[in-house]
């Protein structure tokens, strides 16, 4: 008997709301920093650690939960990744110290990385034949949306409690868990795991070719991954440093979301009607020319707002790109595990970047500091991204000419 189709639409309803709570939680910490920070009696360099212990769970969860997906299917996996990341968010809320903060955000990035690999994953594989990189992309929309939502809450209640912002960030994901659960079909995750042989971690990164363009691809996400995580996590102190208000801060913070919230859908589209090379090249310049603004804007909210919407818009358009073009390299039976690894290695960039802002934040005071090592990361990644487009077309043309 045949199988019965895939419903890749709430497949893709599902992963999207997954990755809505992974965007509200990757955004949380940044935003109740400037919250609990005095009560706790926390200086700038251990809150870029407390936002570097999540980073380093994100890697190890990625890395981890891509492999597994690959050997015991996407939806348990996922689940389970949902689970504790929804657990541990409630844990940060309770923690009354630096130790026990650092422990409950590094436990939380383990679900958040487990989850993002799955995702991915189960929309490339089940998505109608021609839409695949563009729901790829599309799906990541939904991480700066469940960021957005996080904006929009300080923004309607401005003395919303950090601790609150935890708790609703640990029971969105266990619900949208047991949704998964119930509602995902069984079918869709034996998909994933195909009739092949296990395949070792070597062949699937460098196998068939792959070795190269897996390498460009790393170093692309770890620089763009750096850049995100700055402005994610140090955004609403960099503008307080400005002397913003309150809501105005929240105000540019939710520009940020909501230009990351829109890209999806907008690089979704470009790329069904545009060349590769246009997509990315204007994606690039855009991420350059908003930090370019940034650092002009000084103390004008419209600026900051206007350089926070663009530089959310296309970091956040390049990042998912870049997700349709890894998804698009692995084949199915290790598409988990290189994945994973790809999500695993920007992760490093989660853990840098923040620490790296605290650093320059507590020698320099100066809050522009952290805006100018975007434009070093910017330029390297546009460099290699595009050595790997030229190289995709070569390999293109070559396999036409046959």
């Amino acid at each position: 008997m045949s199988p019965r189709p895939v419903p890749a639409g709430r497949v893709f309803g599902l992963c999207f709301v997954a990755g809505m709570c992974e965007g509200y939680d990757m955004m949380v910490a940044g935003v109740a920093a400037p919250r609990f920070a005095p009560l706790l009696g926390l200086q700038p360099q251990q809150i870029g650690w407390i936002f570097g212990a999540a980073g380093i769970g994100l890697l190890l969860g990625a890395l981890i939960g891509g492999r597994l997906a690959d050997r015991i299917g996407r939806r348990p996996v996922l689940v389970l990744s949902l689970l504790v990341l929804g657990v541990f968010s409630i844990a940060s809320a309770l923690a009354g110290g630096l130790p026990q903060l650092l422990a409950m955000r590094f436990i939380t990035g383990l679900g958040l990385g487990g989850a993002l690999p799955n995702i991915l994953a189960l929309v490339n594989e089940t998505s109608p034949p021609g839409k695949t990189a563009t729901r790829v992309t599309m799906l990541g929309s939904a991480m700066p949306f469940g960021g957005a939502c996080l904006g929009l809450m300080t923004v309607l209640v401005p003395g919303m409690s950090w601790k609150l912002m935890f708790w609703l960030g640990g029971v969105a994901p266990i619900l949208v868990a047991a949704a998964c659960q119930r509602l995902l079909p069984t079918f869709s995750v034996d998909a994933t795991r195909g009739n092949s042989t296990p395949r070792t971690i070597g062949f699937a990164l460098a196998g068939d070719a792959r070795g190269l363009p897996t390498a460009l691809l790393w170093v692309t996400t770890i620089c763009v991954s750096i850049a995100v995580s700055i402005l994610v996590n140090w955004l609403p102190s960099l503008m307080i440093a400005r002397d913003f208000a309150g809501p105005a801060t929240g105000r540019i913070v939710m520009m940020l979301t909501l230009g990351g919230a829109a890209s999806g859908f907008a690089f979704g589209a470009l790329a069904r009607r545009l060349e590769a090379g246009i997509v990315y090249g204007a994606a690039w310049m855009g991420m350059i020319g908003s930090a370019l603004l940034m650092l002009a804007a000084g103390r004008s909210e419209i600026a900051a707002g206007i350089a926070a919407f663009g530089l959310g818009f296309f970091l956040s358009g390049g990042q998912f790109l870049l997700y349709g073009l890894v998804t698009d390299l692995y084949p199915h039976a290790v598409r988990g595990t290189g994945t994973g690894f790809f999500v695993g290695i920007g992760r490093l960039g989660a853990v840098l970047g923040p620490v790296l802002a605290g650093v320059l934040l507590a020698r320099s005071g100066v809050a522009s500091d952290a805006i100018l090592t975007l434009l070093p990361l910017l330029l390297i990644s546009f460099a290699t991204i595009w050595w790997l487009l030229r190289r995709r077309t070569t390999a293109t043309r070559a396999a036409g000419a046959i």
